[in-house]
């Protein structure tokens, strides 16, 4: 296995200055990540905050009771300790992990985890937060296999309809361990395909929930690095949230003014926000009959209009003070949530991260936070070693399909492989006929005006059929050079499939049935750096 770097440019002009460190960026974030001081001084500020420290401790440790990990156990005494700090990312709860990224994210987190305890000398716990809360199940509740014509979404079929949290989503046993099987079915049996596929079933077996599931299967892959996992849609960790909770209620205004105060500055920068809020949301979910709503508010009184709740500000109080497991963040409070939280020395973001991130400031500012340094996520390429060996037989790079993909080259091979004769014969025939066929029409029309449509008719059959004659002959030298296209269809496949970067499309599983638990626990202790280039690993 072996890891190079390449230098591509991200499409997002926010994320490209961010990396290449712009003093604009310096308006959206409290600490420049390019500094080699930054994370001494975040560790000193971090020191001057406190945290709830025993309480996440013992809720930590009953959560992770059921993993029976010691590298977890270790890890969870030392959030007691003060000197102890954190590198926190998270993902929603994708089946089988999800896509690649998932993995990328984790392992980003505990790589930086483990330098910044070396360069500091002092506790530094990985942490993942697990998007429990999250009720787009739809955006989890696949994975993508590779198909005849490229990958093809495999989907667990489900008959729940209601906005539940996905840590509240139940997992059907049996429909859960067809789709298992159905995704298996796609890939080449190997000598690790039935101890994969076994342990896939042990976690299921285990699971009754989407996130029970992911848990389970990030638990077998990452449990010796003491990766701890925070399910923001557990109950548990709900009382933990309550405070902030009633501060948000109490400066719902305040949160939204101050969203689009800083969203206008980004604008004016030249940037484009991301963030979607409508003036009225009070940046709050709300947990009414098994479903997730985001509450509204407008002159001081709280809403729900789908079902009918209301309360005033006082009455939203005393239910957060009650219930506060009811409740949970929206896009613009999980991120203060977590700083209130954890003791973050670090959030590993993927770039639309880092983006609304930027969008926060002024809420940090407002609650008198400073925003933990945002640092890019490792993004990873897998370069299989059959690919490998046709790129250059294809006359491409690496680094050219993951910019540009392999359409253009495709087809200039494709129109290579087409004799020029045949093409400039067609072309010649087109034109004749055309000629001849507009004097044989202006001849008609003089004896018979009427016939105008039908000329028109026949002149388009006439240049339809050449085309057709063309195509067969296309299609002929398709099938001929098929093994060559074929080849170019792999490679995109395998790099950029659906003009999408591979960790987007492909899950962990299929590379992990090929070539076995070994290559993961080389692939994942990589000495990756966090220099925001691309990251090649050639197997």
């Amino acid at each position: 296995m072996q890891l190079t770097e390449l230098s591509i440019r991200s499409q997002n002009l926010f994320i490209r200055d961010y990396i290449e460190e712009k003093k604009e960026m310096t308006a959206f974030f409290d600490y420049d990540i390019h500094s080699e001081h930054t994370w001494k001084k975040r560790y000193d500020d971090l020191m001057e905050r406190s945290f709830p420290r025993e309480a996440l401790a013992d809720y930590m440790s009953a959560y992770h009771a059921k993993f029976d990990s010691a590298a977890m156990r270790e890890n969870i005494e030392k959030i007691r300790d003060e000197r102890s700090v954190m590198v926190v990312g998270g993902q929603q709860a994708g089946l089988l992990t999800g896509p690649l990224y998932t993995i990328h994210k984790i392992i980003s987190i505990i790589q930086f985890a483990k330098e910044k305890e070396s360069e500091l000398g002092i506790p530094v716990i990985p942490v993942f937060w697990v998007a429990g809360e999250d009720h787009d199940v739809d955006e989890i509740n696949f994975v993508y296999t590779s198909g005849e014509k490229g990958p093809v979404k495999q989907k667990l079929p489900l008959h729940h309809v209601k906005k539940t949290a996905a840590k509240r989503t139940p997992l059907h046993q049996e429909k859960t361990e067809r789709w298992l099987r159905d995704v298996f079915s796609t890939y080449e049996e190997s000598a690790y395909t039935n101890d994969l596929f076994d342990q896939l079933l042990r976690c299921l077996r285990k699971s009754e929930t989407f996130t029970d599931f992911f848990e389970w299967i990030v638990c077998d892959l990452f449990e010796e690095d003491g990766l701890l996992l925070l399910n923001s849609g557990d109950f548990g960790v709900k009382p933990l949230e309550r405070t902030l909770f009633k501060q948000i209620v109490e400066s719902s205004d305040a949160i939204v003014a101050h969203l689009n105060n800083t969203q206008a500055a980004m604008e004016q920068a030249g940037y484009q926000p991301i963030i979607e809020a409508g003036d009225h949301q009070a940046n709050l979910f709300y947990e009414y009959d098994d479903e997730r709503f985001l509450i509204e508010q407008e002159n001081g009184q709280f809403s729900i209009s789908e079902v009918g709740l209301t309360w005033t500000k006082d009455e939203l109080l005393q239910e957060v003070e009650e219930h506060p497991e009811r409740f949970s963040n929206n896009v613009v409070t999980r991120p203060l949530m977590q700083e209130t939280l954890l003791p973050t020395l670090a959030f590993m973001a993927g770039h639309g991260e880092v983006n609304y991130w930027g969008e926060l400031k002024g809420i940090f500012e407002y609650f008198d936070v400073k925003m933990a340094p945002v640092l890019p996520r490792l993004h990873v390429t897998i370069l299989e070693r059959h690919i490998d060996k046709k790129l250059p037989i294809r006359e491409l790079s690496v680094e050219e399909v993951l910019t540009k993909g392999v359409k253009e080259k495709k087809d200039a091979h494709f129109q290579h492989s087409l004799p020029d004769s045949f093409v400039q014969s067609v072309q010649h025939a087109k034109r004749e006929l055309a000629n001849v066929h507009e004097a044989m029409r202006q001849e008609a029309l003089e004896i018979e005006p009427s016939f105008e449509q039908l000329l028109d008719k026949n002149a388009k059959f006439i240049e339809d059929q050449l085309q057709f004659v063309y195509q067969k002959v296309a299609k002929r030298v398709e099938e001929k050079e098929g093994y060559i296209l074929r080849d170019f269809e792999r490679i995109e496949n395998s790099l950029k499939p659906l003009e999408a970067p591979q960790e987007r499309i492909w899950n962990i599983m299929y590379f992990l049935n090929k070539y076995g638990p070994e290559f993961f626990k080389t692939f994942k202790n990589l000495p990756f750096s966090f220099q925001n280039k691309q990251q090649i690993v050639k197997l």
